[in-house]
């Protein structure tokens, strides 16, 4: 396996902030690293193989990548392509960032279990990331321009988990099976998916979602189904029938009734507005 060592960089540089595009592989090359890391995904469908399982990516998987993972990229089939922006930094800079600002809990890089590393961001999360990036780049490659752009970016997930995860008495079960949900193709397998990944029976799962997030399984699945639906249509080509069956719809008009009422326009006034076809 190739390592790869913050040696290897500039000698000035006290981080890396770089995209790359990969093709299809089908057994990808996996490297390990002496540094801290994180990724998004900006376009097309990736696998992540991240300590020897295959992890989906899709527009807005956003992963932090610790010192003892290995992992690697390809594109998730043939004739496609996945690409991402990537920010590397040594990991005393976690150490020291951690120390300072979140000495009371155990968050973001130090939890061992990848689900809890994993996030999936909204467009307007990846526009912000992308412009404190430009701010990054655009300065000196030092310690104090990564530690700046670092607690940004925590800073915004730190926001983004309180922001999605208001009700702090909630069991550790739903917390999971909230975060898994939202990933393709889990949701595909509707609440039965949803009542699987929590491992508890559906009277418990349905009651504890009433109680604590005031809404039902159904609506959870349905709204990460919304979600998923809405990035194809701002960043693919497919048509809305085929996105509609990827996320789960097998009747069209219900996905349609669904989708104007949680983003107040149409599949395909939505695309209209947001998707890459206003740029074409």
């Amino acid at each position: 396996m190739h390592k790869i060592s913050t040696a290897e960089w500039p000698q000035a540089y006290a981080c890396t902030y770089e995209a790359y595009k990969y093709n299809y592989l089908p057994a990808p090359p996996v490297h390990c690293q002496d540094y801290h890391e994180f990724f998004w995904i900006e376009s097309g469908r990736g696998c992540h193989l991240l300590n020897g399982e295959r992890r989906l990516m899709e527009v807005g998987y956003f992963a932090l990548i610790r010192a003892d993972d290995s992992h690697g990229f390809s594109a998730w089939d043939t004739n496609e392509h996945v690409g991402l922006i990537n920010f590397a930094f040594p990991s005393s800079l976690w150490e020291r960032i951690r120390d300072q600002f979140f000495a009371d809990k155990v968050c973001f890089f130090d939890h061992p279990s990848i689900e809890k590393r994993e996030y999936q961001l909204s467009s307007d999360d990846r526009e912000r990331l992308r412009q404190m990036g430009n701010d990054l780049a655009a300065g000196h490659w030092n310690t104090t321009n990564a530690a700046a752009y670092l607690l940004g970016v925590l800073a915004l997930l730190d926001n983004r988990d309180r922001e999605t995860s208001p009700y702090p008495a909630m069991p550790e079960w739903l917390t999971h099976a909230l975060r898994r949900i939202e990933t393709w193709p889990n949701f595909v397998g509707g609440v039965p998916e949803f009542i699987r990944i929590a491992g508890r029976s559906h009277e418990h799962v349905s009651r504890d979602c009433r109680r604590l997030l005031e809404t039902t399984p159904r609506e959870i699945v349905n709204r990460a189904r919304l979600k998923w639906a809405s990035m194809q249509l701002e960043t693919s080509q497919k048509e809305i029938l085929e996105i509609a069956h990827e996320c789960g719809f097998e009747n069209l008009g219900h996905f349609y009734k669904l989708f104007k009422a949680h983003y107040k326009s149409t599949p395909r006034q939505y695309r209209i507005r947001n998707g890459i076809s206003q740029f074409s």
